[in-house]
């Protein structure tokens, strides 16, 4: 892992990773009834508030949709599109990745606000010498939350080309790096109204 370190004005010291986050949001999020990426949280979105908790520590951010219909304001990311139509989270990784800058790049769902970025420089360091770093809490993985090199790109690209679209079925196609022994709590997501009201109210009272 290439790292720079930056400590301006007698600041506090941040680490920028030489990694690309990837953010993704083309989710159809029929479950939660609107699009999760422009929920209100706060006075900013989900999709805002999750880059800007994690876009400090790297070099670049990514954020994929499936479609461009899918934006609904101006972002000031760099956006990509998915290639193959109603394929899921693999085609906003294929998408990310493709054209990420750097050689690790971390994905994030949106949906996914709990996680931190300590989680985020754990899986990119991780994933030094082999095509993934993936968490596994309790024996579900978790690929939208997790570090891929570009060495993984060509197995995903082949994967959705033959009609597998399932982002966790990928990984026994890849050589992993397992994260485990996490706290379940950091990847919990915000499937439907009720866990999102859940995270606003927990937000509201500082536990984020």
């Amino acid at each position: 892992m290439y790292v720079k370190v930056n400590g301006a004005h007698g600041g506090p010291m941040i680490v920028v990773m030489q990694a690309t986050l990837l953010v993704l949001a083309g989710g159809d999020s029929r479950r939660m009834g609107r699009t999760k990426a422009w929920l209100e949280v706060g006075e900013t979105t989900l999709l805002r508030w999750v880059v800007d908790r994690l876009a400090p520590a790297f070099s670049e951010v990514v954020v994929s949709f499936a479609e461009p219909e899918q934006v609904h304001e101006h972002l000031p990311y760099r956006l990509v599109f998915d290639r193959k139509p109603s394929a899921g989270p693999l085609a906003g990784l294929e998408a990310g990745i493709g054209a990420a800058k750097n050689d690790v790049t971390f994905a994030i769902a949106c949906d996914m606000p709990y996680v931190t970025r300590e989680i985020a420089e754990m899986a990119v360091a991780a994933s030094a010498g082999c095509d993934a770093a993936i968490p596994r809490i309790d024996g579900r993985l978790e690929p939208t939350c997790a570090a891929y090199r570009r060495t993984a790109l060509a197995r995903i690209t082949a994967a959705l080309d033959a009609g597998r679209f399932k982002a966790s079925d990928l990984a026994a196609q890849l050589d992993v790096a397992w994260l485990e022994g996490l706290d379940a709590h950091m990847f919990r997501s915000l499937n439907g109204p009720d866990d999102y009201e859940r995270f606003r109210h927990e937000l509201s009272r500082g536990d984020n």
